[in-house]
């Protein structure tokens, strides 16, 4: 659903240990989520060879995970911004501005073993002459037309960011 910065910043939300919120789904964890668009308006697709096993070898076009203490910057959005932002340096060695990044919605599902703990806060990312260089836990980078993306072959959580990314 769609949501702004300011109706993020009204939320209750404290820190668990990732072990913690992970095995708890009484309190779902707000994660934040990039979908990555380059200058020519293509998306990043990529295979997941990240620590989350429930997603290992799965396309997404997903950028992001758990917010850490230190991202803690005054509010849940600039929390959320920064922890982002540190994700994004972390797996794409890119620096961003929060000038290229946007809010697009949250995604909150219970049909993924992802989706029973966590809430996706779903971010727009626009690259402008940036070149990636990829972890290794992002597997086989594609730069694709939101049009040749078969969302059948996605995780849920992208098909679910892309429709939102789609209605800004």
């Amino acid at each position: 659903w769609s949501i702004s910065e300011q109706d993020l910043n009204v939320l209750t939300a404290s820190f668990k240990s990732r072990q913690e919120a992970e095995t708890d789904f009484s309190a779902k964890q707000l994660i934040p989520y990039a979908v990555i668009s380059d200058e020519e308006g293509r998306i990043l697709t990529y295979n997941r060879h990240g620590s989350e096993q429930r997603l290992k070898g799965i396309l997404s076009v997903g950028i992001g995970g758990h917010v850490n203490d230190g991202d803690e910057s005054g509010s849940i959005y600039k929390t959320l911004a920064t922890g982002l932002r540190r994700e994004m340096k972390e797996e794409t060695g890119l620096r961003v501005s929060t000038t290229d990044i946007s809010l697009a919605g949250m995604i909150n599902e219970d049909r993924s073993e992802v989706g029973h703990c966590h809430i996706g806060v779903v971010f727009k990312v626009e690259l402008h002459d940036a070149k990636p260089s990829f972890s290794s836990e992002i597997g086989n980078p594609q730069w694709l037309p939101l049009q040749d993306i078969d969302l059948s072959k996605f995780e849920l959580w992208s098909a679910l960011a892309l429709k939102l990314i789609s209605i800004k």
